[in-house]
Order: structure tokens, then C-alpha cells, then sequence
């Protein structure tokens, strides 16, 4: 399966130090030049040199065709890069190239989701993660605590909550 991501979830995961996640979730990972320079435009981030390393090696830039569709959305008050990653997103479904959005967004999210496309967060990669086992619910949990603590992602306390709960079923069933 395709991945294509969006400036935040590139930027949050980084923070948390789970980057490397999206390149063992997916097949492979797509973004637009945009993106590359928004996560990219300061210069003493501690997440800036893993960044770098994912796109000089395993993420993609591939722009979307339809511009006309990147303008509509952009008319939809959405971002630039949020229409650019769900345009590219719809072609790759036209050409049967399953493929999911990883955006932060709530706007562009349902927006996407109307439009027929698979989507998923910053959340939801760690969600993934700890159902193929590539991180253990104790992992999960301490980067949750991460996103809330040390970065500026937004989460209500619910959501969290919630999440934890959703963890704790996930250990119960495995165990």
C-alpha cells in the first residue's frame, strides 16, 4: 500500500522518534514538494536530519496532474499541500494503486474521506504500528504521552483517553 503524507504527521513523527515506522507500514511513501519544504523550512529542528534522511532515500515526491482538482480543494479552504496530497492520492486510486492519506487535519480529512480515500494520522501510524507489532502498547502509549507533552499536536483529553482504553482492550485480547 501506497502512503501519502502530509506535512504534520512527517513533522509530529519525527518529534516523537517513530519516522521510521512509515517506511515498515507501507510499500511506499509519497509526498509534493510543498510538503518537502514546509517540513524542511527550519533549519534547527531536532527531527530536520531524520527528515532529510527519509527523503534522501525512501520518500517520494510525485506531484499530483490534476491541478484543476488541487484548486478545488484549495477552494474548499484547504491548504496547498493538503489539496496536493489528496489530488495525488484520488489519481493513484483512478489507477487502481491502493493507497492511503496520512493527514492531521479534521478539514482535509473529511474532505478526502468524501472523496472515497482510505485516511489515517499521526495517530493512527501508531495505532497500525502496534498491530503489526512493530511497537509494543507500552511504546504506544509513552509516544502518545510524547505528542501531548512535548509537541504542539492537538488532542483533546477524551481522545486520549480514549486511546489509552482502546490499548488496554488491544493487551487484553493479546495477551
Amino acid at each position: 500500500m501506497i502512503g501519502v503524507i502530509n506535512a504534520s504527521p512527517l513533522i509530529y513523527l519525527g518529534k516523537i522518534g517513530t519516522l521510521d515506522l512509515l517506511n515498515q507500514l507501507f510499500t511506499e511513501l509519497w509526498t509534493v514538494e510543498l510538503v518537502k519544504t514546509e517540513v524542511l523550512q527550519k533549519e534547527h529542528t531536532p527531527e530536520r536530519v531524520i527528515l532529510e534522511d527519509a527523503f534522501a532515500t525512501w520518500l517520494q515526491i510525485q506531484e499530483p496532474q490534476n491541478k484543476l482538482l488541487v484548486s478545488r480543494l484549495e477552494e474548499l479552504q484547504l491548504h496547498r499541500g493538503e489539496s496536493s496530497i489528496i489530488a495525488l492520492a484520488k489519481e493513484l486510486i483512478n489507477t487502481k494503486k491502493e493507497s492511503v492519506v496520512i493527514i492531521d487535519d479534521l478539514a482535509a480529512r473529511d474532505v478526502a474521506r468524501t472523496m472515497g480515500i482510505l485516511i489515517t494520522g499521526t495517530i493512527g501510524i501508531l495505532l497500525r504500528a502496534v498491530k503489526k507489532k512493530l511497537i509494543s502498547i507500552k511504546q504506544s502509549k509513552r509516544f502518545l504521552r510524547l505528542l501531548l507533552e512535548e509537541t504542539n499536536f492537538r488532542m483533546s483529553i477524551q481522545l486520549y483517553s480514549q486511546l489509552l482504553g482502546k490499548l488496554d482492550d488491544f493487551e487484553e485480547k493479546n495477551v
